[in-house]
């Protein structure tokens, strides 16, 4: 991470540029090949792009890059002009840039982090747009990226030092903390060693939500007993976890950068590693030429695992032990847990009863280093499932009942969907499964169903440690 960052009062940097992402793709050539200087004066925020795709700004291709320094080098490499590339490889960090500036809804799409990581390791410091997408923004945060309003900007351009403060001010209080220390590694640091004190929750004693009781039972730095709401911001400690060959090179990579080459896991046990996402990458005449990288984010997978002694499930003679959100549930997410994975699909593992989401890389190396996480509590939505299917019918057409209506009204919207009642029991445990792995589908953070007899059964029949 940067030194010295943020600073107490943040201005413009001497000889540092902004670049605007306008709608007029010339312009942003202008800038970037020509020695164009605009100010926020001298447009409309209807000018400047907006709906930024993650894949516009690293596409597919660009994630076979595990070092973000790399990445930085291609970021935007997905805006195209008359067939050809917008910003040549570069383009962004030989411009002298250190504010990058579109317009609403900035990093919408996948919510993969190298759309984060392109522009910080390409010598942006500060992000402005009107709004942006929830987990581009998190990855921001994560990354210690400021973030801020064209009002800002205007105000940076016209000579004024603008106090941390008011970047941060919007945000919860652990929030706050994350940006001032700079990002989430150096928080957990201070917070591991005891620099840090999280502020008191004081939510009084009430009825919990399945996720709001397993955020509850793993707190950080709050009494026992604590009870959490919807919104409250919070620590809290991770039983286990995975990533696959996309995601580990970046893991690995960051913890030697943090911690050492010699850093070491609490508990790898209930941590695993998945060759699943690239198996058949040589398969694909678009990754062909990239299949040297490939084999990069396969190796370093391997030196991750035999370094930190997590679970192995890697490929044998180029046969996967299986697809990582459905062998994590079946093997090692136990009831009540609370797992996090670089997977979109983590949340498949609710069918357990456990809470589980996927994050990103970063988030990801510093929950399975410290143990723990940041988290604002989500709101619930509960399904109380009644009846039984017909003949024919299953659950993923409940599903795709789910995610036409209460989804597209935006209801399931980053909400922890609970499914309950009795007609879960009609459910096996692998249809519970679709339910929670869909859950993705609907915009939510998560899904998990009610855990019952049938559960019970099933996780002694596929996890009988549990009973020895």
């Amino acid at each position: 991470m940067r030194d010295n960052w943020p600073p107490a009062k943040v201005a413009l940097s001497p000889g540092k540029r902004v670049l605007f992402l306008t709608k007029d793709l010339e312009l942003i050539k202008q800038q970037l090949y020509e020695g164009l200087n605009l100010k926020m004066e001298d447009l409309k925020i209807e000018d400047l792009l907006d709906d930024i795709n993650t894949d516009v700004m690293t596409p597919a291709w660009v994630c076979f890059d595990h070092d973000p320094a790399e990445i930085a080098k291609n970021a935007y490499a997905g805006l195209m002009h008359n067939g050809l590339r917008v910003f040549r490889e570069n383009a962004l960090k030989d411009g002298g840039f250190e504010v990058i500036v579109s317009g609403q809804r900035k990093g919408t799409g996948s919510s993969r982090e190298t759309a984060a990581q392109c522009e910080r390791w390409a010598g942006i410091n500060i992000v402005i747009a009107a709004s942006f997408a929830p987990i581009h923004e998190r990855n921001n945060i994560n990354l210690g990226q400021l973030m801020a309003g064209h009002d800002v900007l205007k105000r940076l351009q016209d000579g004024e030092e603008i106090s941390l403060d008011e970047f941060t001010g919007v945000y919860d209080p652990v929030t706050q903390l994350i940006l001032e220390r700079g990002g989430l590694f150096p928080f957990a640091k201070a917070l591991q060693a005891n620099e840090l004190e999280l502020a008191p929750l004081n939510t009084p004693l009430k009825p919990m939500t399945m996720a709001e009781h397993i955020i509850s039972r793993n707190l950080v730095g709050q009494p026992e007993g604590q009870c959490v709401k919807p919104g409250d911001p919070v620590i809290a400690q991770v039983q286990g976890g995975y990533s696959h060959e996309f995601t580990t090179a970046q893991v690995h990579t960051f913890l030697q950068e943090e911690y050492g080459v010699d850093y070491s896991l609490p508990n790898p046990s209930k941590f695993a590693v998945f060759e699943d996402h690239l198996l058949y990458a040589h398969h694909n005449p678009k990754f062909v030429p990239f299949m040297h990288k490939v084999q990069t984010l396969r190796d370093l997978q391997v030196a991750f695992q035999q370094h930190a002694g997590v679970r192995d499930y890697s490929a044998i003679d180029g046969v996967s032990p299986g697809i990582c959100h459905q062998v994590a549930r079946e093997e090692f997410i136990e009831v009540g847990d609370f797992i996090q994975a670089t997977d979109s699909h983590t949340c498949m593992g609710g069918a357990s009863n456990a809470l589980t989401w996927g994050v990103g890389a970063t988030e990801y190396a510093n929950l399975v280093s410290a143990g723990f996480t940041f988290v604002k509590v989500p709101e619930s939505i509960r399904f109380e499932l009644v009846g039984e299917l017909h003949n024919g019918c299953t659950a993923k057409d409940v599903i795709l009942a789910i995610l036409a209506d209460h989804a597209r009204e935006e209801l399931t919207l980053n909400r922890s969907m609970e499914f309950g009642g009795p007609g879960l029991t009609s459910l096996s445990i692998d249809e519970r499964a679709t339910l929670c792995n869909m859950a993705t589908e609907c915009s939510g953070r998560t899904g998990i169903c009610e855990a019952d007899d049938a559960l019970y059964d099933w996780m002694v029949s596929a996890q009988p440690h549990l009973t020895s």
